[in-house]
């Protein structure tokens, strides 16, 4: 039986990745600061901790990280816990001899050439895989960094970080006039049942770098709202608010040629529509207002 440690194995991600391998018939073994986590590990520690005793597993999943917003708190605390936390997560990595580190990385670290990064959490999650591949090289262990687009779910978990995501759901579910900020700049979500496979067939096969994981299809959050009117069917519509300040461009590059080697597909947003609304956790969806 293979053993996988999964830092922050009660965030969004960790929990599903966490399912998914325990599925697969992996031991999972949790890493982080919750009581139920079988090795206690605090990202944003004033310490550095190497001893790990009894700590076994062959490949770690990074899973955890701070989504700070760009102000001065904000970006200390993303530098604090995303790159001062990958030493932290090098050394229990070197401690319980894995032989793979897979990062579960964001795309919002990829940046056109001499483009600035867009925020301060892409840029702390970018200086993270510089620190994860170096001080991993040094002691021989693999890594992958999976840079995944915008991440959503059928049960309601994504809404803390894709707002506009949750608020189209939810004015859709419950039939509301839903009034949308004008602009089409493309986004691009991915479901976290493929982010999770692309992370376990990036262990299966030993893949190394920086993969790009976007789905094939962009959607403006217009055409994402139509989708999700058409399949709640609860009735309301959309209106394009003027005075409003337009969405801002994001930057999403193409999905890394790697993926298809790998086998992985993609969930599509109609059927990810259709999951939250077949899915049992809708009402999870609640309406609430996006500045």
């Amino acid at each position: 039986m293979q053993r996988a440690l999964v830092v922050g194995p009660g965030s969004m991600v960790g929990s599903r990745l966490s399912e998914h391998l325990r599925a697969r018939g992996w031991q999972v073994i949790g890493a982080g600061r919750s009581g139920d986590c079988e090795v206690p590990l605090d990202l944003g520690c004033d310490s550095l901790r190497t001893e790990f005793p009894g700590v076994e597993a062959d490949v770690l999943f990074h899973c955890a990280a701070a989504f700070g917003d760009d102000s001065a708190q904000g970006a200390w605390l993303n530098d604090r816990v995303n790159v001062l936390g990958a030493h932290q997560v090098v050394a229990l990595a070197r401690a319980a001899g894995c032989r793979q580190v897979v990062y579960a990385g964001s795309v919002s670290s990829a940046r056109r050439e001499a483009a600035a990064f867009a925020s301060s959490y892409g840029a702390s999650k970018a200086r993270a895989e510089g620190v994860l591949a170096w001080g991993l090289a040094q002691s021989g262990q693999t890594f992958v960094s999976l840079r995944f687009a915008q991440l959503y779910d059928e049960r309601g978990d994504c809404i803390r970080h894709q707002r506009w995501f949750g608020r189209i759901v939810s004015y859709a579910r419950s039939g509301r006039v839903l009034r949308l900020p004008p602009g089409d700049a493309p986004r691009n979500f991915v479901h976290v049942r493929d982010a999770v496979t692309a992370m376990v067939l990036a262990s299966d096969v030993g893949a190394e770098g920086v993969l790009h994981v976007c789905h094939p299809h962009s959607e403006s959050y217009l055409s994402l709202a139509r989708h999700a009117y058409e399949v709640f069917g609860q009735g309301g519509e959309v209106q394009i608010a003027h005075e409003k300040t337009a969405f801002w461009p994001a930057y999403f590059p193409p999905a890394s040629p790697e993926l298809a080697t790998l086998g992985l597909t993609f969930i599509p947003m109609f059927d990810g529509l259709r999951a939250i609304r077949d899915g049992g956790h809708a009402a999870r969806f609640e309406v609430f207002d996006v500045t």
